[in-house]
């Protein structure tokens, strides 16, 4: 039996208007697999990830998860697949904690137990080598510390496809070569 890829995007198309954003994109991307996609500024690879982050949706073409077909509509439709994207722009809430920002938003989640959830979150980040203080403020941390939280805020919500937007643009070469160590452990 062959393996079951994680991604597969065929002949995908996006327009904004006159403007193709994309067109007839076909790509594979197997489970484990570190892939960069590389292109000018303006040649669509947002565009493209933003379709499998439930952002944009094709205008034509499939995307298939597991080998399966599926229909990414919003955001939701994407966390549900076990796909997560970490944005060049974070979105965290600078007065909260890193733990308190990774649980934001999530069901059930009223009643907090803030403890079990930075415990949670200690554990996680432990199991793939990542560096961080569940407790710290996010006003208080480096870039690369926010960028860690958001990683392990679609890690926690059970991702286990994650999309990095230009991942090293706002890193130095030592805080970059730290993320790539932690995206090779955790492959």
């Amino acid at each position: 039996m062959e393996p079951v890829n994680a991604i597969e995007l065929l002949g995908v198309t996006k327009r904004f208007g006159e403007v193709v954003a994309n067109d007839n994109v076909n790509l594979t991307v197997r489970k484990g697999e570190i892939l960069s996609i590389l292109g000018e500024n303006g040649s669509g690879k947002t565009t493209l990830m933003n379709m499998l982050a439930g952002i944009y949706f094709p205008d034509e073409g499939h995307i298939l998860v597991d080998g399966k077909a599926v229909s990414i509509r919003s955001p939701k439709d994407s966390f549900d697949l076990g796909i997560g994207m970490i944005h060049q722009h974070f979105k965290l809430i600078n007065i909260l904690t890193a733990a308190e920002n990774i649980i934001l938003g999530l069901p059930g989640k009223e009643r907090l137990n803030l403890k079990q959830v930075e415990k949670e979150v200690k554990e996680l980040t432990d199991r793939y080598g990542f560096d961080l203080n569940p407790s710290q403020k996010i006003y208080d941390m480096s870039v690369s510390q926010k960028q860690t939280v958001e990683i392990v805020k679609v890690l926690y919500r059970g991702a286990d496809i994650l999309i990095l937007d230009e991942p090293t643009a706002v890193l130095t070469p030592q805080e970059t070569e730290k993320l790539f160590a932690v995206l090779r452990n955790m492959r």
